[in-house]
């Protein structure tokens, strides 16, 4: 299975990536392309580009970012603009308190994340590994 990993406003992209990819690994999931975005409109560009082709696109960063550029900001905001009936949507919080994302539509699969790779590490359960692999799976 193929994702695309987007960094938004992020730091540490390397470790990020690297810890990433050795998770994802465990349910045979591998970066089809990993990209940056800037800004709220660049990050939508990619996440449709991405999902046109991948059932499940990555976003890591833009947790913390204040005002609008905050990547849940964005992310509420395209949602209340949408027209997508949402099979689920979910908060998720690592051991350390921080939060990420995980929306579902159908059979594809949007997952955002903290900019941390031991945070990354935290929220990224066994159990969110199998709901992935399952929800994609079970759609495809």
């Amino acid at each position: 299975m193929k994702y695309d990993l987007i960094f938004y406003i992020s730091k540490k992209t390397g470790y990020c990536e690297k810890r990433l990819k050795r998770i994802m690994g465990a349910i045979e999931a591998e970066p089809r392309r990993i990209i940056s975005a800037t800004s709220p409109e660049t990050l939508g560009e990619e996440v449709s580009r991405g999902l046109k082709v991948c059932p499940i696109v990555i976003i890591i960063g833009g947790l913390r970012s204040p005002d609008d550029d905050n990547l849940a900001t964005v992310l509420s905001r395209v949602l209340s603009n949408s027209t997508l009936t949402l099979d689920n949507t979910r908060k998720i919080t690592s051991d350390k308190g921080s939060q990420g994302y995980v929306i579902r539509c159908k059979n594809q699969m949007l997952l955002a994340l903290p900019d941390d790779p031991d945070e990354i590490e935290s929220i990224i359960s066994p159990d969110l590994l199998r709901y992935i692999k399952e929800k994609i799976a079970a759609e495809n």
